[in-house]
């Protein structure tokens, strides 16, 4: 028999400036004891000279970030240098699958996002934020560290999601150095998120923001164009498509495929070859998909579908997501998709908690094994 591990997922509200956004997240945070001595541990603090020249590129890429994460710090009553967060995001983690339909391949005539996000609850955030800062454009996303987000759709219908291109980049033990100085994808995506309107301009200032792992990152907006971005370092290569391309949809697991990128992949585990196989077979073609067919891929156990329930091994969905960027609304599922409830969630959806029981399965030693 099967055992279950409750958790609770959380649709989080943070309205304001950005300051004020960060206090209001010390609140909640002087609740949780474990979390907050965890924040402030400052495993990791650089020194003051180096401390400077990252904030200074956090204001160039994502301005008002400094200042959230300083109503955090005062409302901690601790110094903003020691907050973790820093440490952690200039160089975590996510084994995922994520694709983009375009109009010509959804029954509906418009541009459907699938996402699915595996990984262990105890190190996550559980939370589902709709972020409205002044001056930023507003989004709903998942949050990482407080700060920032593996995924997310803003209020002009551009959707940002993530996966690990291979084995990921991260601070702590039996994690991938980072490849050169530079942010953690959790960065970059909020930044894309409430700086950019469309594909274009996510692109560009991807390019631009210093990475430091090897994040796979797809950006779709309302207008019906997508691109799959592939990341090892300061190399980055580009797949863009839209009506007149051949190809109608992006898709992506855990290894990369584009041809500039071959040279930095690891040896393919079978797991993300067996996702990817997953999709290509359940959504490729030419024959419009409907969003129950993009929901039973997300909802059926791997390897049919794309769910999976070792949590304690890092490697169990924790979220389902479509996304509907010109309806702004995303259909979400907490934790397991299998059997597991769906919810709309829009612009105007209220705070809410959603207790969930997470199977708790293992893998064989088949599913990490290298088929390439």
């Amino acid at each position: 028999m099967t055992q279950h591990r409750q958790v609770m997922f959380q649709h989080v509200i943070l309205k304001g400036d950005s300051y004020q956004i960060g206090k209001t997240q010390a609140d909640v945070i002087r609740g949780i004891p474990g979390f907050s001595e965890f924040l402030r541990s400052g495993a990791g603090k650089f020194s003051p000279e180096k401390f400077e020249q990252i904030s200074a590129q956090i204001d160039r890429f994502c301005p008002g970030l400094n200042a959230e994460i300083q109503g955090l710090a005062d409302g901690l009553g601790i110094s903003q240098q020691d907050l973790i967060y820093y440490a952690y995001t200039w160089l975590p983690k996510g084994n995922c699958s994520h694709f983009a339909l375009l109009p010509s391949r959804t029954t509906e005539g418009k541009t459907l996002v699938g996402r699915s996000y595996e990984f262990g609850e105890k190190s996550e955030d559980l939370r589902l934020c709709t972020m409205r800062v002044k001056d930023k454009y507003a989004f709903i996303g998942s949050s990482v560290l407080l700060f920032g987000f593996a995924d997310g759709m803003n209020e002009h219908g551009l959707v940002v999601t993530m996966s690990a291109g291979g084995h990921p980049v991260g601070a702590v033990e039996g994690m991938r150095r980072p490849i050169q100085d530079g942010f953690q994808f959790w960065f970059v995506v909020r930044a894309v998120l409430e700086q950019c309107k469309t594909v274009g301009e996510a692109v560009e200032l991807i390019q631009q923001i210093p990475t430091c792992g090897n994040p796979i990152l797809m950006v779709t907006d309302k207008s019906g164009q997508a691109a799959l971005v592939e990341i090892f370092g300061a190399n980055k290569a580009v797949k863009r498509i839209d009506s007149h391309s051949a190809e109608q949809i992006l898709f992506a697991t855990n290894h990369f495929t584009l041809p500039e990128m071959l040279p930095f992949r690891d040896p393919i585990m079978a797991h993300t070859q067996t996702r990817y196989d997953a999709i290509q077979s359940r959504l490729g073609g030419t024959q419009p998909v409907d969003k129950a067919a993009i929901k039973s891929l997300l909802s059926d156990e791997y390897p049919r579908g794309l769910a999976c329930h070792f949590y304690d091994e890092y490697f169990g969905t924790l979220r389902s997501m479509i996304f509907d960027p010109q309806a702004g609304q995303i259909e979400m599922c907490f934790g397991s998709p299998v059997g597991g409830d769906w919810y709309h969630i829009d612009f105007k959806s209220g705070m809410k908690t959603y207790p969930v029981q997470l199977p708790l399965e293992r893998t064989t030693p088949e599913f990490w094994q290298a088929v390439s």
